[in-house]
């Protein structure tokens, strides 16, 4: 008898990207020598949670980093991250992070950049920021197609996970500057700003992961907050639309302007029924009062 072979699924080995909430989004982290799209409008935190992905690889997974700014200085992007605690300039020193802003205006020449930018400190991790600028050294979209999946095979032979950065306008319906890079690359993250919930002329930050492939994860927007120590993501999703009005959240909260008018409907309907009290004594008292020899008239009461 033929002793039948146990199929084991093979496991994909996973990049904790350091932001707890998002890592148990992606069972685990981020695919291995992966391609994340990392769009949204302005404001919605895509280089800090960049900077974050790579300051937790090279502090505490020994994985070397890669930042390329194409349009920020690095220094300038160093400065304002340090303020969220991360001894960027440290890990700088000891070549586990390398900030660079590539001077030159040829794909060719920024691919090759790259590259030796990754070779030079072993890197695992790369960040580029932003995809939409590395659009302007294209001039039709069978060049921009092209050109991505140039980007994409050298930075997968080079063994690194990648997140590229794409600006989109609020409510747009695309997640990439031209519609065509979500499609090239593994996996799309997206973050908002939406509507708070408890104001109208508030707003809360949120993201969702749209797609990663070999990765089973949730289709819901969750929220998130940008504090002391970087990026944290709420546990609840959020339900409702995301534009256009309010959010509300998974677990109802009554907004204070609603609880307020209840508050005053009860306080008026306690005064009434006091009022109605109060006059229907004051009637007894003077029926009463008429008992006792008084010359009035109560035959309408």
């Amino acid at each position: 008898m033929e002793k039948k072979k146990a199929k084991v699924a093979k496991k994909i080995a996973r990049v904790p990207t350091g932001i707890p909430g998002l890592d148990n989004m992606l069972e685990g982290g981020l695919p291995a020598g992966s391609i994340t799209l990392l769009s949204g409008a302005c404001g919605t935190g895509k280089s800090t949670l960049a900077m974050q992905f790579l300051y937790s690889g090279a502090k505490y997974m020994d994985e070397p980093g890669v930042y390329v700014t194409l349009e920020e200085d690095p220094k300038k992007l160093v400065e304002n991250m340090s303020l969220f605690g991360w001894e960027l300039e440290e890990l700088i020193a000891k070549k586990k992070l390398l900030v660079i802003k590539p001077e030159v205006y040829k794909f060719e020449s920024i691919k090759q950049i790259i590259s030796d930018a990754i070779e030079k400190i072993h890197a695992k991790r790369l960040v580029v920021d932003s995809y939409s600028v590395l659009l302007t050294y294209f001039s039709d979209p069978y060049e921009i197609r092209n050109g991505l999946v140039q980007l994409d095979r050298e930075i997968k032979k080079m063994d690194c996970t990648a997140l590229v950065i794409s600006d989109i306008k609020d409510n747009s319906e695309i997640f990439s500057t031209t519609g065509v890079e979500e499609f090239i690359v593994d996996g799309v993250i997206v973050l908002y700003l939406i509507k708070s919930h408890t104001h109208p002329f508030e707003f809360e930050r949120a993201m969702s992961v749209r797609k990663m492939r070999a990765t089973n994860h949730p289709l819901k927007t969750y929220p998130f907050r940008i504090g002391g120590g970087g990026i944290e993501i709420g546990s609840k999703h959020i339900a409702g639309p995301l534009h256009g009005t309010r959010a509300a959240s998974a677990t109802t909260i009554e907004p204070p302007i609603k609880k307020e008018k209840k508050k005053e409907k009860a306080a008026q309907k306690k005064e009434e029924a006091i009022k109605k009290k109060d006059a229907m004594i004051a009637l007894s008292a003077l029926k009463t009062a008429r008992k006792e020899g008084h010359s009035w008239k109560w035959k309408h009461l």
